[in-house]
């Protein structure tokens, strides 16, 4: 009997789809391992990270989570790493995870704070990533491009913290690479990967 393909809810950065990046490029690169790719289309105007968790979860109660492998990209790491807090994946993939959770905030650059308005800072400062980390088991790989791991200390660190916290950890440093989960490198890096 054939084992059940794993579907990869994919959920994007801040403010994107799949025309404001090349998606297809990764999208075709986990398919091409076997994987069957859910993009989850996310509604970023004015809403927060609650709002973002709830539209991922509209999708994944439609799956079995031993079944399905949540992904994210910036901003969506962080909302896969959430919804994976609340119903445990067998998987979970966070290509660069942001680092805007209560812990983060008092590091933030007030510039960075003021870009991403007050409900967004309020609700961001409400989700402790030590309290999710702690409710998170499953299999967790953990990608940043060293370039903007060198750019964002911020998003180097948070990756850094995950990997010590989740116990079924990889962190994966992709070379000559900056904040973009279409960009070649980090194309390659995620194929040879999963």
């Amino acid at each position: 009997m054939a084992k059940p393909t794993k579907t990869v809810l994919l959920v994007p950065g801040f403010q994107e789809d799949l025309t404001t990046h090349n998606y297809r490029a990764t999208i075709s690169a986990i398919e091409g391992k076997g994987y069957k790719v859910v993009f989850v289309p996310i509604s970023w105007k004015r809403t927060t990270l609650d709002d973002w968790v709830a539209q991922l979860n509209a999708v994944y109660q439609k799956h079995e989570p031993q079944d399905t492998i949540l992904a994210g990209f910036s901003y969506g790491s962080m909302v896969a790493f959430t919804a994976a807090s609340q119903r445990l994946p067998v998987e979970l993939w966070l290509f660069s995870l942001s680092p805007y959770f209560a812990e983060d905030i008092p590091l933030l650059k007030q510039v960075w704070l003021r870009n991403i308005g007050k409900r967004r800072q309020e609700s961001f400062a409400r989700v402790s990533f030590n309290k999710l980390a702690a409710a998170i088991t499953c299999k967790t790989l953990l990608f940043i491009g060293e370039l903007e791991a060198a750019k964002y200390p911020l998003i180097n660190s948070r990756s850094q913290q995950a990997h010590k916290l989740l116990p079924s950890s990889k962190l994966i440093r992709i070379p000559s690479c900056d904040h973009d989960v279409t960009s070649k490198p980090y194309v390659q890096v995620i194929q040879q990967t999963v």
